[in-house]
């Protein structure tokens, strides 16, 4: 009866035109769906799993709970299969628990759905310290289970609870656990007991007490966006549900909902003005000087951070003086001169950031990399200013590669004594008496606006507006959180805005539409499709031209090799570019892009609104270009479905170039000592693109698809957009994940076959409390196969465990990856502490569930 196996392995097999929106247009795929042919799906109040950790010693356990340590109540097996079966309980409900020494087992024949009939329990998460060899078991009269082990005493409740019941822990977890001035994210966290006589750790407990200091996250804007979509849609549901006379707790409910979709909404906008440069720049993240990660040190901004990534400093006052001259794409043409400016921090990425080659044929200049290399144009204005002996690129500079026995030299943002014409690499030995020989510097032409001074203390607001001299702020913003800001523009425009005459919601309104107007023209201006960051380059993410999609496609496609999805040049060597892969993807961010920037910005910049449509359009105009002159954005839906394709052909090429430039076949193929190349090898000989999944591009595809199904009304467009997520959802449909199928089934409203109970039973599945325990893979009921091509060392499942028993995590991670496997058995386990993440992943798919009719309570 062990749940405990020898994993196995196995090679694993294949598995009309749209017309300028203005205003308050309602697109026909956009509301509750009146032709929709599929059901809605009736919740009900299911047992639920909630654990209380006793250590053993404690003093808190009840007086008398009568163990029962013998297997006789366990009648349904033969005698010879239950050798390590340990304790059994049948309780009055029928329900069979088991104990033995590798875990405990729920046996419910009377279960609905047959995969829950047996439940696993082992791992800290439900066995004090990961001891898995229970010792007894005893009911305890309500459903649930008393569970003993050498370690400790864990009491599993299990409590009928609705859905509805659920949110409102993951709410309450916000404020003290996540909230980091409206950003919210996973983080560290500490339980304390206020009650002295409770010595056991109850999550759940009335006395117990959440705490946390959350720190800056490199996808802050991303993540704040998903909570505040699933807070919108919240709003939005009581809204409409409640109807026109709520009682006074409905009232208080929408108040909540609406007030921690503002909180959320308003802590993303930010990002779009926290720069101060007053061109659409969204910052990834942000930090007061006061909080720690912000530390340098000797406390200056010529010494290094601890804190890695693109950082920097403001300095704003009437008297600042820039110690450097203003490069191109930072001027301002309208007249309005600085307040100050903002210096580069001392970082590693900052004085070591080459980046890789875009472009296969693109040599050795700077515009060939995608790390911090300032451009030409930059390092020539700069110049003009700097004394001789001073000049970039020539007297200062860094070496960041060799290529045929010559240096390739790069400015980088920061430069130091030790970098100087050296190889690129972190110094931390700057400070006020070793400053670096230049750090890169960026006008800052705006203040914050007041809107957002309530996310701040009050030690933060100087004369009225935050202070900017206490904000440093994180650069090199990535398409990952481009498209959570529009996702959260058009979101917060449509469904928490609305028509209103809310003060409040119009003041949002106007930042939302300002916001999305500027990005919008800083992605457009010159035609260059990127985020153009202080480099006077683009970031390295944020890109959406044609030529990093397809960049000597043409040529590719002559060769024979192309025949066997293997992308290479005349010379048989890999031609696919960097963003070759990354195009389907891209392809639909910026269409999304474009489609709210035309929805939000309508009313208010008409003219630039049609542009935005215009731009639009081209996406579905014939194909996309593969040679020079590359045009952007023209036929980008096309290259949206090219999902799978993409993945096959980049998967094919990895393993062509190591298998010594040979198309790989079953009879050729030579493993390589990398479990990577072998995935490669394994999944091109099997055609099998789910081993190159990259799941964080999943969940951003959500993003630009949610934009995209629910705005688009062109019927012949919106066809070729679902078209696009079909592929997509051939593997998301094995994560049994509501956050992909209910977009999938406003996708298709005429499907009434989708697997909506299982997306149902993810949410009634999921853990209360999204803490980060480590989970015992080791199991009987699944093969394990090797791992992906991201996934290192770990082994995968052939199929998605529950939610509450495998790892807690975001949409971004492999489901099928058996990772944070639990290591050993720990005793002085501390539950007091851990990881927690946001439980977004249960409120967005559950709240835009239940608004769009696809769930009900």
């Amino acid at each position: 009866m062990s749940i405990m196996k020898k994993h196995k392995k196995f090679i694993a097999g294949a598995l009309a035109s749209a017309v300028l929106l203005t205003g308050a247009a309602v697109p026909a795929y956009a509301a509750k769906l009146p032709s929709a042919k599929y059901s809605t799906v009736q919740l009900e109040a299911v047992r639920m799993k909630e654990v209380t950790y006793y250590k053993t010693g404690s003093t808190s356990l009840p007086n008398a709970i009568d163990w029962v340590t013998d297997n006789t109540a366990l009648t349904f097996l033969p005698i010879n299969t239950i050798g390590d079966v340990t304790s059994v309980v049948k309780d009055a409900d029928g329900v069979y628990w088991i104990g033995t020494l590798n875990g405990l087992q729920r046996v419910d024949f009377s279960e609905k759905d047959a995969r829950d009939i047996v439940q696993y329990m082992a791992g800290p998460r439900y066995l004090y310290g990961g001891d898995d060899a229970v010792t007894g078991l005893a009911s305890d009269g309500d459903g649930g289970i008393w569970v003993r082990t050498g370690s400790g005493v864990t009491h599993i409740a299990m409590p009928k609870r609705t859905l509805y019941d659920k949110s409102f822990t993951y709410e309450k977890m916000i404020a003290p656990v996540h909230d980091r001035r409206g950003m919210i994210t996973g983080t560290e966290f500490t339980f304390t007991e206020t009650n002295g006589a409770m010595d056991g750790v109850d999550y759940k407990s009335a006395t117990g007490v959440f705490s946390a200091t959350p720190k800056t996250d490199d996808n802050d804007g991303l993540w704040t966006s998903m909570y505040a979509l699933g807070e919108i849609f919240r709003y939005k549901t009581l809204q409409e549900q409640y109807g026109a006379s709520p009682t006074a707790e409905q009232s208080n409910e929408i108040a909540d909902a609406k007030k921690a979709a503002m909180r959320a909404s308003k802590a993303v906008l930010l990002l779009d003005y926290v720069s101060g440069r007053g061109n659409g720049f969204p910052a990834r993240s942000y930090m007061l000087t006061s909080e720690a990660h912000a530390a340098t040190v000797g406390g200056s901004v010529y010494g290094y951070q601890s804190q890695n990534g693109f950082w920097f400093q403001h300095f704003v006052s009437p008297d600042a003086v820039n110690p450097n001259a203003i490069i191109p794409s930072m001027k301002r043409t309208d007249g309005v001169q600085p307040i100050g400016y903002a210096m580069a921090r001392v970082t590693k990425d900052s004085t070591s950031k080459k980046g890789d080659n875009i472009f296969p044929n693109g040599g050795t200049d700077v515009m060939n990399y995608n790390g911090f290399g300032l451009s030409p144009e930059a390092i020539d204005e700069l110049n003009l200013t700097r004394p001789v002996g001073q000049k970039l690129g020539t007297d200062i500079k860094t070496k960041v590669a060799t290529v045929d026995g010559m240096p390739v030299y790069q400015v980088l943002p920061v430069i130091t004594a030790a970098t100087n014409n050296m190889d690129a690499k972190e110094d931390k030995t700057t400070g006020e008496n070793n400053k670096p020989l230049f750090q890169l510097t960026v006008p800052v032409y705006e203040q914050i606006p007041s809107f957002f001074n309530d996310l701040f203390p009050s030690t933060a607001i100087v004369n009225g507006h935050i202070d900017m001299n206490q904000i440093v702020y994180k650069a090199d913003t990535s398409s990952d959180e481009v498209i959570g800001h529009y996702a959260l523009f058009y979101a917060a425009y449509r469904y928490l805005i609305g028509d209103t005459n809310d003060p409040e919601l119009l003041q949002l309104k106007s930042y939302v539409e300002e916001a999305t107007h500027r990005m919008t023209e800083m992605i457009l201006k010159d035609n260059h499709y990127y985020i153009e960051d202080a480099t006077g380059k683009s970031t390295q993410w944020s890109k959406w031209f044609s030529k990093y999609f397809n960049d000597s496609l043409s040529v590719m496609e002559q060769q024979v090799q192309w025949q066997s999805k293997v992308g290479v040049n005349e010379n048989g060597d890999d031609a696919l570019s960097y963003g070759y892969e990354d195009a389907p993807l891209n392809a639909l961010e910026v269409m999304a892009v474009l489609k709210t920037a035309n929805f939000v910005t309508a009313a208010r910049f008409p003219a630039d609104a049609m542009k935005y449509q215009t731009a639009y359009e081209m996406a579905f105009d014939s194909g996309y270009s593969k040679d020079e002159p590359y045009v952007n954005g023209k036929g980008y839906i096309n290259m949206a479905k090219e999902y799978i394709d993409r993945r096959l052909i980049r998967q094919a090429t990895n393993a062509y170039g190591n298998n010594d430039n040979e198309i790989v076949t079953r009879d050729n193929v030579a493993y390589g000592s990398k479990i990577q190349e072998n995935s490669n090898a394994n999944a091109t000989i099997h055609n099998d693109w789910t081993q190159y999944i990259n799941y964080s591009d999943e969940e951003l595809a959500w993003f630009g698809l949610f934009v995209l199904i629910t705005l688009e009304s062109d019927p012949v467009k919106h066809r070729q957009i679902v078209e696009a997520y079909d592929q997509w959802y051939v593997n998301e449909v094995r994560e049994e994940n509501p956050f992909y199928t209910f977009l999938y089934q406003l996708a298709h409203p005429d499907k009434t076959d989708l697997d909506l109970k299982s997306a149902i039973r993810y949410l009634y599945r999921l853990p209360e409390f999204q803490i980060s325990f480590p989970v015992q893979h080791n199991r009987q009921d699944v093969l394990y196969i090797e791992p992906g091509d991201r996934d290192k060392e770990r082994k995968q499942t052939n199929y998605v465990l529950p939610t509450d028993e495998r790892r807690t995590m975001k949409n971004n991670g492999n489901p099928f990856s058996a990772d944070n496997q639990v290591t050993g058995v720990n005793p002085n386990y501390n539950y007091y502490t851990g990881t927690m993440e946001v439980g977004s992943v249960f409120t967005v798919p559950y709240w835009m569930g239940r608004y769009f009719e696809i769930i009900k309570e």
